[in-house]
């Protein structure tokens, strides 16, 4: 059934139930409401071609504000861990396989140290979202099993726990400053995508219109040239995403497969590949308009 006559019964009921000023008005709108947005997906209006993008681009948006609080938290630890002073040195301690020095007094450095950690890495406001690890794992995680297994083996913090624990750090917060350049290329080949995506979909809106068969012949091939080059030049946007997905995503000077990277960046949007995705519903909707233009055209001949 067209969408048109669907909507006409809804229309007529509540204007028929409405009782008194207010009620009257309300079921009105709503009625104005249910014809404004059947003429807009009638029309294409309601039409978004690059939902999935946008989409994407706050999903990054999101990341890069969580690995950002990540890095700054780690600097924060790092800070705080260099003020500590260590305790002196006494028989080696074996620590989950890091080499080790004790202390000669339990100064409490490593509850300092404990304490920074908590107070800082696992403080950041996504923690119980995307982590809500305990510490021993948490650390373990971060800086691997054996600094944590010294940080959790001893009371005292020794000069050797202490520097491979800011070594840890270090690395973790390079680590992430990478992460966060492979973020940043990713936003802007979604941004450069998705301005193509949108320049496609506004040549095909430009050249498809009511009573196509009114125009004339020479119209109707201008209208068509000027679809077929939109279609022309998004096909080759996609096909240099194509390229992109399957080159892999780098992080730094290593390369990790698309479809892993993807699927964790987009994990709450429709679609791992946006891009591809968008394109693919404004290419259907140039088919769509192509049809109809052609139609006119053979009309003619």
């Amino acid at each position: 059934m067209p969408a048109s006559y669907s909507l006409a019964p809804r229309i007529e009921g509540e204007v028929a139930a409405c009782s008194g000023a207010f009620g009257c008005l309300e079921a009105l709108a709503g009625s104005l409401v249910g014809l404004v947005l059947w003429a807009g997906l009638a029309t294409g209006l309601l039409f978004a071609p690059r939902a999935n993008v946008r989409a994407a681009l706050e999903a990054l948006r999101v990341e890069y504000e969580a690995i950002t609080a990540e890095q700054d938290a780690l600097e924060a630890f790092v800070s705080r861990i260099e003020g500590l002073s260590p305790s002196g040195p006494k028989s080696t301690v074996d620590a989950g396989g890091v080499g080790v020095v004790g202390a000669t007094t339990s100064a409490g450095g490593m509850e300092q140290l404990r304490t920074a950690y908590r107070e800082t890495v696992m403080d950041v406001p996504h923690y119980e979202r995307d982590y809500g690890e305990s510490f021993p794992v948490n650390i373990a995680n971060e800086f691997g099993d054996g600094v944590a297994g010294a940080v959790l083996a001893n009371d005292a913090l020794s000069p050797q726990v202490k520097r491979a624990v800011l070594a840890s750090a270090e690395e973790g917060v390079t680590s992430r400053e990478r992460y966060l350049d492979t973020l940043d290329r990713e936003r802007e080949r979604l941004e450069r995508a998705g301005a193509a995506l949108e320049a496609a979909a506004a040549s095909c809106e430009a050249v498809d219109g009511q009573r196509l068969r009114r125009r004339s012949f020479d119209d109707l091939q201008e209208r068509y040239d000027r679809l077929d080059d939109a279609r022309d030049s998004l096909s080759s946007t996609l096909e240099r995403r194509q390229e992109q997905v399957q080159d892999g995503v780098a992080f730094g000077w290593q390369r990790r497969d698309s479809e892993s990277v993807y699927r964790y960046l987009y994990q709450d949007i429709d679609a791992t590949y946006p891009v591809l995705a968008d394109g693919t519903r404004v290419l259907e909707r140039m088919d769509a308009v192509e049809r109809r233009i052609t139609t006119a055209l053979t009309a003619q001949v």
